[in-house]
């Protein structure tokens, strides 16, 4: 409050001017000599946050130090005995027009509250009445460790494919090796709710690993509903890999919860589907009503550049039979030579390879457009790709690594090459053709796990850790907030 003395009709009398709504305030109630006004928040993230504030005073020898407090758990914070909830500015009385405070080391997601406040020369904090509000975002380049890690999934070179089902993305995972066995259990994956429950049905053919996946989606007329089928095949049942290498091809419809063996819809081909050499190592995704598969490696440890596109038989109704396709070789092998151990990520229609190993024994680091053509006569596949270097994932050379797409981005990270195991993770940004580094994978060196894209986040899992002989398969999830 000032005080001001004035004389009328030759009585003295005082006249108290109080900072009334906006004077700060002791918790006990006492009104001290200074106004402070509402703060602004200027910026907030999902860590920290900028705000703006401003007082104006009488008797500036009252005031030595200011700033802000903020709580989340209370609308009317005061300062923590730790000082770990506020800012502290001295005053030499000449304070700005306004002053700003970094708030930091925030909660994600979280309601606070914050407010100015001035100390005097004894002691004592007075606090703006005038409380505001702000909302934390959501986490940013930043990974969490989720609760239910993947606990029958303590193993490697297991498959992850996604797709959206009732606007939410559906994952299914599962195959696979650890040291001296392999697998052939399959999981779902919900990414909102993060829920991991198994299909109930395994996967009908070998416990393998190193296998190709993707997921068809189509319309089905009778019925007026959407369907998914999840394709499994290929791959290698023995965990050493130096025997039973795999061609056989099976489906999961998704709605029904069934498993059939893919076969041949030509009449002289009968037998399966999938006539090329069995792999491991192959790429596989889908766009649309279309599988693709390439890549990989064969027992003798010879890698293939050959690829190929599923086709479902469709009946005179146009109806497609999710059981009866075939695989046909594309007329434009990879351009870049045998690869295996590369990795693929989907952003809108457009397919991406990057990494792996050559036979040479050589590792890359190139990334490769996917451009799919329609066939041009009745000698070629009904579909091609034309390929096409974009600006090269800026890591060291790779393979076996894991990538995601979510939000219009592609990532890549983890992965081998004769030096060892990484744990970097980067973002490629398609409209402008370039990478950023995001924060390392906290699980540490990693390769051969899976990639999970969800809708607004990615998730990385399984696999193995350590150099060498050291190497330890893992069950963790990490879940990472682009």
């Amino acid at each position: 409050m000032v005080i001001v003395g004035c004389t009328a009709e030759d009585n003295l009398y005082s006249h108290y001017r109080v900072f009334y709504k906006n004077a700060f305030v002791t918790p006990s109630g006492t009104i001290l000599e200074s106004a402070g006004f509402s703060d602004t928040v200027k910026y907030v993230s999902d860590r920290v946050a900028t705000v703006k504030g401003y007082f104006e005073y009488s008797d500036p020898n009252e005031i030595v130090k200011y700033g802000h407090c903020w709580a989340k758990d209370s609308n009317k914070p005061v300062i923590n005995q730790d000082s770990s909830n506020c800012t502290f500015f001295d005053f030499d009385g000449n304070i700005p027009a306004s002053f700003e405070s970094q708030l930091s080391e925030l909660d994600f997601e979280k309601d606070y509250y914050v407010r100015s406040f001035i100390v005097t020369a004894n002691g004592t904090v007075g606090y703006n009445p005038n409380v505001t509000k702000f909302t934390t975002s959501e986490p940013h380049d930043e990974w969490f460790l989720c609760d239910n890690s993947l606990t029958p999934i303590l193993r490697a070179d297991g498959f992850a494919v996604s797709t959206v089902i009732n606007n939410d993305t559906i994952t299914y995972f599962g195959c696979g090796r650890n040291a001296g066995q392999c697998y052939n259990d399959v999981y779902k994956f919900d990414s909102k709710t993060q829920k991991i429950t198994s299909v109930g049905k395994p996967f009908p053919g070998s416990p393998r690993w190193g296998v190709a996946a993707f997921i068809l989606n189509y319309h089905d007329a009778e019925s007026d509903e959407d369907v998914q089928c999840l394709y499994v095949g290929l791959g290698c049942s023995d965990p050493e890999g130096n025997t039973g290498y795999e061609s056989d091809v099976f489906v999961y419809n998704i709605r029904k919860q069934r498993w059939d063996e893919v076969r041949s819809n030509y009449k002289d081909r009968q037998g399966p589907s999938f006539t090329g050499n069995p792999r491991t190592g192959s790429v596989s995704f889908s766009l649309g009503e279309l599988g693709f598969l390439g890549l990989g490696e064969n027992a003798s440890g010879a890698c293939h550049n050959d690829f190929y596109v599923f086709v479902m038989e469709r009946d005179n109704n146009n109806m497609p039979n999710p059981t009866r396709g075939y695989f046909y070789t594309m007329t434009q092998p990879f351009a870049y030579g045998e690869l295996t151990g590369a990795s693929s990520f989907i952003i809108g229609n457009n397919a991406y390879l990057v990494g792996g190993k050559d036979n040479d024994g050589n590792y890359h680091n190139d990334l490769i457009h996917c451009i799919l053509k329609e066939g041009t006569s009745k000698d070629e596949a009904p579909y091609y790709f034309m390929w096409e270097k974009k600006r090269a994932f800026p890591g060291d050379p790779r393979a076996f690594g894991a990538t995601m797409a979510v939000g219009g981005y592609g990532y890549f990270g983890t992965g081998e090459n004769a030096s060892g195991l990484y744990s970097d993770f980067y973002r490629y940004d398609q409209a402008n053709d370039d990478w950023w580094k995001c924060a390392p994978y906290p699980g540490g060196k990693a390769s051969r796990g899976f990639g999970i894209s969800g809708h607004d986040r990615c998730f990385l899992g399984a696999g193995y850790v350590g150099e060498n002989a050291d190497c330890k398969y893992i069950n963790n999830l990490w879940e990472y907030r682009p």
